[in-house]
């Protein structure tokens, strides 16, 4: 078994409008380890008031990964993963951002960002999340969410790991796996989620997984720019002015 993957995050109307960079950040790849292949899928999104929210998201994405990597390769085994393990790993993500928020003399919450998660492979996956956005899984033409957007008190509000009861907000799950997983940040949320249902939209994500199984093993980067270009047309952006991230992986078992 093996994993086909892409990713594209682009920046929304509402950041270029103010010649600003977008918040969002995300970091995928795989493993090999004693012949399986292991998927990790990592995206954030950096709050829209805050002055470093991008690189939140980023340091948060770059440590996780890191985090996952070192796991898989101790263990082997996903199934020896534990949520003490997923809160460590959380952990150490914010405290590599509170040590860059000290050293550049900001606060802390100018450095907030969501942060959505999934590693998978050898017959098990574990998704993970705080604050908004979703993460989506297929099984065979059905799909469904892990885990619903997490909203704040107020409209427009969520949760965030630099807060201070972040671990509150922390959500974990165990899973088989999945034949697809899909990760995005909350500027597609209302584009591909039924909130009157809490259902996926099976025809935004079936003709995407179809031309990502397709797409030549050779051309990751072009089928990303061609992505990233999808996730940019008018008919998306005038329904979502804010920065959007796609993760996509789906398991190849030919």
């Amino acid at each position: 078994m093996r994993w086909k993957f892409t990713y594209a995050s682009v920046t929304g109307k509402a950041h270029t409008d103010r010649n600003e960079s977008g918040q969002d950040f995300c970091k995928a790849g795989t493993i090999l380890l004693s012949d399986n292949e292991y998927f990790i899928g990592i995206a954030a999104d950096g709050a829209g008031s805050t002055t470093d929210g991008g690189r939140g998201a980023e340091i948060a994405c770059g440590t996780l990964y890191a985090k996952i990597i070192d796991a898989i390769r101790d263990t082997g085994d996903l199934s020896c993963i534990t949520d003490q393990d997923i809160r460590n790993w959380i952990t150490a993500s914010r405290d590599a951002i509170v040590a860059e928020s000290q050293e550049s003399r900001r606060r802390l919450r100018e450095y907030a960002c969501t942060i959505l998660g999934s590693v998978a492979g050898n017959n098990r996956a574990i998704f993970f999340q705080i604050g908004d956005g979703a993460i989506v899984t297929g099984y065979g033409p059905e799909y469904q969410t892990i885990f619903w957007p997490e909203q704040g008190e107020y409209a427009n509000t969520t949760f965030f790991i630099t807060d201070e009861q972040y671990l509150d907000h922390l959500s974990v799950n165990h899973a088989e796996l999945p034949d697809e997983i899909a990760l995005f940040t909350d500027g597609l949320q209302n584009l591909v989620l039924s909130f009157a249902q809490k259902k996926a939209h099976s025809g935004f994500f079936r003709p995407l997984f179809d031309a990502l199984k397709k797409n030549p093993d050779d051309s990751f980067a072009n089928f990303s720019a061609q992505l990233g270009s999808f996730l940019c047309r008018n008919d998306i952006s005038t329904r979502s002015d804010d920065d959007k991230t796609l993760v996509l992986a789906m398991r190849m078992t030919g």
